[in-house]
C-alpha cells in the first residue's frame, strides 16, 4: 500500500495541489471524499497509478483545503494501517479554516459577516483572495482594542494576534495561572446582548475541541469549562 501511495504522488495530476472547488451540479459535496476513495481503492487493487487513471477519479476538491485529494489519500492510508473507516479519519493543518467555514456558511445563508482586527492582519489571511477567488462578501474594520467591537447585524469575527487567552489556558496546564473575571454575553441577531453572566475569580479547567467528522458540514464547536467563585447575572 505504501509503495502504491508513493507511485501516486509521483503521477498525480497537478490540479490536486492547486484546485479547491468542484462542480456541484455534477458532484455531491457531502460525498466528495467517499466517492473519490471508492474509485481510488479500485485503482489500488489493480496497482494502477497512471496519471490518466488518476485524472479520471471523481473530484475530491472541497472549498477549504488545497490538496484535498492528497488529504483523502493520507486519511485512507492511516485508516488502512489502523483498521479504521476512512470516514472516521480527518487530517488538516490550517489557521484559516475557522474563518473560511464562517464565510461559506454565511454566504449560503445570506447572512452578513463583519471581520474586525487589531493591528495588522496575519499574513495567512489574504483579503483579495477571499473576495475575488472564493467570492465571499464581508465588511472589514480595524479597531484599537476589543472594547471597540461594534454591534452588528450578522456574524462578527474578531482577529487578533494577541495570544493572551491561550497563554492563560497554557498557564493552567503549567499551574501558573491567574484567576480573572470572565464576562459571557449571549447576543441576539443584531449583535446586542440578551443575557450577560459574570464569573468571579474564574480560570479554565477544561478545553474540549470539536468532534471532527470528515463527512459532516456542521459548524465546529469548541467547549471551555471554567471554575469560579461566584456567578452573577448582569442586567
Amino acid at each position: 500500500m505504501l509503495n502504491y501511495i508513493k507511485d501516486v504522488t509521483e503521477q498525480m495530476p497537478t490540479g490536486w495541489l492547486n484546485l479547491t472547488t468542484h462542480r456541484l451540479d455534477i458532484y455531491n459535496e457531502s460525498l466528495a471524499k467517499s466517492q473519490f476513495l471508492d474509485q481510488f481503492e479500485l485503482l489500488c487493487n489493480d496497482n494502477n497509478s497512471s496519471a490518466s487513471a488518476l485524472s479520471e477519479l471523481p473530484t475530491a476538491f472541497d472549498y477549504i483545503r488545497l490538496g484535498h485529494p492528497l488529504s483523502c489519500i493520507l486519511e485512507w492510508g492511516l485508516a488502512k494501517l489502523n483498521d479504521l473507516s476512512p470516514n472516521n479519519v480527518i487530517s488538516f493543518s490550517s489557521k484559516t479554516i475557522p474563518l473560511l467555514g464562517i464565510l461559506r456558511t454565511n454566504l449560503l445563508n445570506n447572512k452578513n459577516t463583519l471581520i474586525i482586527h487589531t493591528g495588522d492582519l496575519p499574513d495567512f489571511i489574504d483579503i483579495q483572495t477571499l473576495k475575488s477567488i472564493y467570492g465571499y462578501t464581508f465588511e472589514l474594520k480595524k479597531i484599537e482594542s476589543k472594547d471597540d467591537i461594534p454591534a452588528f447585524n450578522g456574524s462578527t469575527v474578531f482577529i487578533s494576534q494577541d495570544n493572551e487567552f491561550y497563554n492563560w489556558i497554557k498557564g493552567v496546564n503549567l499551574n501558573t495561572y491567574q484567576r480573572s473575571t470572565v464576562v459571557i454575553r449571549l447576543l441576539n441577531q443584531e449583535g446586542n446582548p440578551e443575557m450577560t453572566w459574570e464569573l468571579k475569580n474564574a480560570f479554565p479547567i477544561q478545553v474540549t475541541p470539536t468532534d471532527m467528522n470528515s463527512t459532516s458540514s456542521e459548524a465546529a464547536i469548541e467547549t471551555i469549562v471554567f471554575a469560579h467563585e461566584g456567578l452573577k447575572i448582569v442586567v
